[in-house]
């Protein structure tokens, strides 16, 4: 029996999992794929404070190391449903069942497919320009995407591609901090197609480019690669029934982090709004407050 376990070691889940640990809280974090979060398939993060300027990947080193070390146990594996009950609850993996006086739910958020692209993902589709981006090295990529996401794939690329073709279905790109924007306007290999709808994306073995419709006309724009970027979805399609969600899927909860269900919080991008590393870091440190009292009353 645990006081608490926290499904997903991203920034928000690693946070609590340091306040859970030096609470003194019997606690547990399980985590999918690579502690530290997406926060790695950032490039360089300027809005961190206490970091002028930092690589994701590091930073997201960073929040491991601190949470081991506390000896935060973290085990890595899929969590694939919670079961409710009154005083304790379960949380479900492909291969064990753990009981929990509480839950963090700190699941983040995955990339949002454009709809078109299975073929081809990973045979020149890619959502991460950090993870793939020197397979293109010196060579052309597209970025289907919009607003701050699309934005941030290509600042990323701009050093690293020979062209980059940014094509959104909007007017104008918005982003969260206009500097971004600054930035962009800096990138001498760049090229922006506004108002167009991707149709196909075109190639045999591999993507070799995408179909678009501008002001009615259709066009295809060639390409060594494709990266999509059109924002993120949340993990949460295992509570479904669980706890209440919002129409897009992300968790409500209240200002301190609790859910509607007692004992179970939710901390970090899984509850939509800014999503932010900073913003992640304090939803953990409040989730876990709290968690702390209702675990000793």
């Amino acid at each position: 029996m645990y006081d608490t376990i926290i499904i997903g070691g991203g920034p928000a889940g690693l946070t609590a999992g340091i306040y859970a640990m030096r609470g003194k809280l019997k606690a547990l974090c399980i985590e999918k794929e690579n502690a530290g979060g997406r926060i790695a398939e950032a490039g360089i993060v300027e809005n961190y404070p206490g970091f002028e300027e930092i690589r994701g990947f590091e930073l997201a080193e960073r929040f491991k190391k601190h949470a081991e070390k506390f000896n935060l146990p973290i085990i890595y594996e899929e969590v694939v449903d919670i079961e409710i009950g009154e005083d304790r609850h379960k949380v479900i993996t492909k291969n064990n069942v753990y009981e929990t006086k509480t839950i963090l739910i700190a699941t983040g958020t995955k990339p949002k497919r454009l709809g078109i692209e299975n073929k081809f993902i990973g045979k020149g589709v890619s959502y991460c320009t950090m993870c793939d981006a020197f397979f293109y090295l010196n060579k052309d990529v597209i970025v289907i995407g919009r607003g701050t996401p699309a934005v941030m794939s290509a600042i990323n690329l701009k050093d690293i591609a020979k062209k980059i073709i940014l094509i959104t279905d909007k007017s104008e790109l918005k982003v969260a901090e206009p500097i971004m924007l600054d930035k962009l306007k800096e990138i001498k290999n760049l090229e922006i197609i506004y108002n167009a709808k991707p149709l196909e994306i075109v190639g045999d073995e591999k993507a070799e480019g995408v179909k678009i419709e501008v002001n009615g006309e259709i066009k295809i724009i060639k390409a060594d690669g494709i990266f999509i970027s059109l924002g993120h979805e949340p993990n949460t399609e295992f509570l479904k029934g669980k706890v209440k969600l919002d129409e897009r899927g992300f968790i409500i909860t209240d200002e301190n982090c609790r859910t509607n269900v007692k004992g179970i919080y939710a901390a970090g991008d899984v509850r939509g709004g800014v999503m932010q590393v900073a913003k992640a870091v304090g939803d953990g440190c409040v989730a876990m407050a709290n968690i702390i009292k209702e675990v000793k009353g």
